[in-house]
């Protein structure tokens, strides 16, 4: 009879028992991220109950360089946090604190206000405009810092340090610059690039509150340079964008020879608080970076894929394109997830019955 997915058992029904419980209890896409907690509030992170690789990022060197950037001379992460809210948009530290919380509300107001359902052009108004993401992502880096958050740069950041051929790096998709200030802070240089001019301009002002420099490409009117960078970092950024394919292929060409890439595709439910996530199959969009030029070379916490920069040509990619594609991105592959998680339920509900 069917146990859970831990249980001890031939290799073929341990495989078989895997999928099913994956297929009956795999949630759905999150919609709204809704309110972030304080961690004042809360309990302290019992690191235990976390993986194994949240634990050694956690622990790590990289996560003490992540939280020197996050500071202003003596003060802790918290305080230098609404510090850089409050004297950028001038306003008091318990008003930053609050939009931090209810950034996605905001959100939500901006998108409106930008006439964000109107096609690109709203589109691009939003991201060119709106403020909430900057708390939001301030925010985000705090928690990461006391390990309520995943700490994704940092993963992003241990990989590459082991992958990339050299120390080139490019945040695509830079927000509020956390991600390249743990770059900068552990010996790399690192470029920002963001197509919303407000938040280029709040990671600007942050960086130089703190001494340091880095390169920085509007998305709107500036092209990537070519075979400028041995690493690129995308996280929580090929959601956003209308072609995965057109980008992937623009970071192709960014990145130097043997160039890693380390990226994720943030697939929401639809709501009005994921209207700017853009994609709805993480297959799919998978398989677009993959066909631009790019051999999977590994996989980490936070759903970050690495991949590595190849020669886009020659019947050996060719042949590995068209069996991604059956398994990515075909109808067929569609229906097939679709029919064989139906079956898949039915069974668990025959184990049910039968416990």
């Amino acid at each position: 009879m069917l146990t859970s997915p831990t249980a001890r058992s031939h290799p073929l029904l341990k495989a078989l028992k895997h999928k099913i419980w994956d297929a009956v209890h795999e949630p759905d896409p999150p919609a709204e991220s809704g309110v972030h907690i304080d961690p004042l509030d809360v309990p302290p992170v019992d690191m235990s109950t976390r993986s194994t690789w949240h634990r050694e990022a956690f622990a790590g060197p990289e996560m003490a360089a992540f939280r020197r950037g996050l500071t202003i001379g003596d003060a802790d992460v918290r305080t230098s946090i609404l510090d850089d809210l409050a004297t950028y948009f001038d306003i008091t530290p318990d008003e930053a604190r609050r939009r931090a919380l209810h950034w996605e509300e905001i959100s939500v107001q901006e998108w409106a206000d930008a006439n964000g359902d109107d096609g690109d052009d709203g589109r691009v108004e939003f991201y060119r405009t709106q403020n909430s993401w900057a708390y939001d992502l301030m925010w985000w880096a705090y928690l990461q810092s006391e390990g309520h958050a995943d700490p994704s740069n940092v993963v992003a950041l241990r990989f590459l340090q082991q992958w990339a051929p050299g120390r080139r790096h490019l945040d695509f998709g830079s927000g509020v610059g956390v991600t390249t200030q743990v770059f900068l802070e552990t010996g790399w240089t690192s470029t920002m690039a963001d197509l919303s001019s407000t938040l280029l301009d709040f990671a600007r002002f942050r960086l130089e509150r703190r001494g340091q420099q880095a390169t920085t490409i509007d998305l709107l009117d500036q092209d990537l340079p070519a075979g400028a960078y041995d690493a690129i970092t995308a996280i929580d950024t090929l959601a956003h964008v209308p072609d995965v394919h057109q980008t992937a292929r623009a970071l192709h060409t960014a990145l130097g020879r043997d160039g890693v890439l380390v990226a994720n595709i943030d697939v929401r439910s639809a709501a009005p608080e994921t209207v700017w996530h853009l994609q709805d199959d993480e297959k799919r969009a998978g398989y677009d970076v993959l066909r631009a030029g790019f051999v999977h070379i590994g996989s980490m916490g936070y759903e970050l894929q690495a991949y590595r920069k190849v020669r886009p040509g020659g019947l050996r990619f060719r042949v590995r394109t068209l069996a991604q594609w059956v398994v990515m991105a075909s109808p067929l592959r569609r229906v097939a997830v679709r029919a064989s998680r139906r079956v898949l339920r039915s069974l668990w509900s025959v184990r049910e019955r039968l416990r």
